[in-house]
């Protein structure tokens, strides 16, 4: 009977979601819509223009807390190492991603995942992705205080059949509007930021390094993704953290944020 009650919940909570394709509740329709499949913690709906910062659409706390200052600090420039942001920019296929499917092998030992994803993610993340042709990345992106039960993963891969053509029949009956010029210039500035962080004082060889590291790269895996081997890697690591006179990875990482704010106080 149980069961019989909780399809009859999930076809109503379709429904409901149906009938808000287009408008603004949609997004939180189709949130609780799943967590009666999985009860994550919290969810985040995002589009990531090809141009332009990214854009919030709902978000969703099981238990709600007054934390607007990682939303506002993940949206200033710290999605930039968000594995799932650099999935969506190089262009992975519309689908359900696991966290482990698209971060770096270090990415739980990162400042990264040890400072802002441990606290406002969580433990674990799902991600619904679908690409937008000529626009950008529509994401929905689901958190875990605990690892996601491989009954949970399946269930909401058979969902991603139909919620993702649900997500883009909806795209393309609403639209977010373009940002304001100024907030395109401060885009720019944001989107340069990790590429630009530490230029002028680190070679191009460090700066790539440097950008992995903050992205959770180990040196074996930093050597197989640019070819040269382990060894070179710290040899490149040691003279980058002495240029840039810190000694450590949460050195790095402060110093990447404080990049953030002048490139924002400064333009």
């Amino acid at each position: 009977m149980s069961t019989l009650f909780r399809e009859v919940g999930m076809h109503a909570a379709l429904g409901r979601t149906l009938t808000q394709i287009g408008t603004p509740r949609f997004w939180k329709q189709l949130i609780l819509l799943l967590h009666q499949v999985s009860p994550f913690d919290n969810a985040l709906a995002i589009f990531y223009p090809r141009d332009g910062l990214p854009q919030a659409l709902e978000e969703y706390d099981a238990e709600p807390t007054s934390k607007p200052a990682s939303m506002l600090s993940y949206l200033n420039g710290l999605y930039l190492l968000d594995p799932f942001f650099q999935a969506c920019r190089e262009g992975y296929p519309s689908g359900l991603y696991r966290l482990e499917e698209v971060a770096p092998d270090h990415f739980r030992q990162s400042e990264y995942f040890l400072n802002y994803f441990h606290d406002n993610v969580l433990e674990d993340e799902l991600q619904l992705i679908l690409q937008i042709p000529e626009g950008g990345t529509l994401s929905l992106s689901l958190g875990m205080q605990r690892l996601f039960s491989a009954e949970e993963v399946g269930q909401l891969t058979t969902f991603a059949a139909w919620v993702l053509p649900l997500m883009q029949q909806h795209w393309q009956q609403s639209a977010v509007r373009a940002l304001p010029a100024p907030a395109e210039e401060m885009a720019s500035q944001i989107r340069d930021a990790l590429s630009h962080f530490g230029c002028g004082v680190l070679s191009d060889r460090e700066l790539e390094i440097a950008r992995l590291i903050l992205r959770g790269f180990s040196s074996k895996a930093m050597a197989e993704r640019l070819k040269i081997s382990p060894d070179t890697i710290k040899v490149h690591r040691r003279h980058l953290y002495a240029k840039l006179d810190i000694s450590s990875q949460p050195e790095l990482f402060s110093l990447f944020i404080q990049s953030l704010g002048h490139d924002l106080e400064n333009p």
